[in-house]
């Protein structure tokens, strides 16, 4: 399970600072750390005019990757949300969100500049302030980045799934959350993650309780188990509807 933090705040805060120093601080303690930018800006590009990937979209390509010899790189020219941003990264350890800070239920560090910005932007989830703090929140300063890592160590947990399927032992995904803030879960806790069995439904993945993942993994397997080459720990089916 990958663990995830949003570092929010309004423009020109310094959220990409805090960013720079906290994935710094946990990659030199060994952790394998990967990011998503929220880019508000309307018609924003990574690509160049006039470079041939540009050249590729231009001409009605919805997909470009280019291959070099240090970077694999992949556009689509689509929307996408936060849920489906963080479910095609794998192999990491933590994720840290730069913006969206509309998005609820995920630990987050407000940048704030004054009072005004600190109310609309520390939560129940946040676990610490930067700049201008708030009463019961830990205060940092932008350099602080190992007092941040080691909040982020204890209090990170990975993106919910909001079934509310009470297999963790709690009501619901938020109150799931709260209690791994609080010291009282595990942040590895939550059985919907364990992904013994995976649904995607045209591209778009559909969350699943532990016990429909358990029966689709076991009838799958005892299915399979009779064939040929059927056997294996990881199974991979894809259904097409006529």
């Amino acid at each position: 399970m990958i663990r995830a933090l949003a570092v929010v705040g309004f423009k020109e805060s310094g959220k990409t600072q805090v960013v720079e120093g906290l994935v710094r601080e946990l990659t030199r303690r060994g952790h394998h750390v990967g990011t998503v930018k929220h880019v508000r800006e309307r018609g924003f590009t990574i690509d160049r005019p006039g470079k041939d990937t540009w050249r590729h979209a231009r001409a009605g390509a919805r997909l470009i990757v280019s291959v070099a010899p240090r970077e694999l790189a992949t556009i689509e020219k689509r929307s996408a949300g936060l849920v489906e941003a963080v479910r095609r990264l794998r192999g990491l350890d933590f994720i840290i969100i730069e913006g969206f800070r509309e998005f609820k239920g995920i630990a987050r560090v407000a940048i704030a500049r004054n009072a005004s910005e600190v109310k609309k932007l520390a939560d129940e989830f946040t676990i610490a302030c930067v700049g201008v703090g708030k009463r019961g929140l830990p205060k940092l300063g932008p350099q602080d980045s190992k007092r941040l890592a080691n909040l982020v160590e204890r209090k990170a947990f990975p993106l919910l799934p909001g079934l509310d399927c009470e297999y963790c032992g709690y009501k619901s995904c938020r109150e799931f959350g709260l209690a791994v803030l609080g010291g009282k879960a595990r942040w590895d806790g939550c059985g919907a993650l364990r992904e013994r069995a995976v649904l995607t439904i045209d591209g778009k993945r559909v969350p699943l309780n532990p016990f429909v993942q358990g029966l689709i993994a076991n009838m799958l397997a005892g299915m399979l188990s009779s064939l040929k080459g059927g056997r294996g720990k990881q199974i991979e089916l894809k259904v097409v509807k006529e």
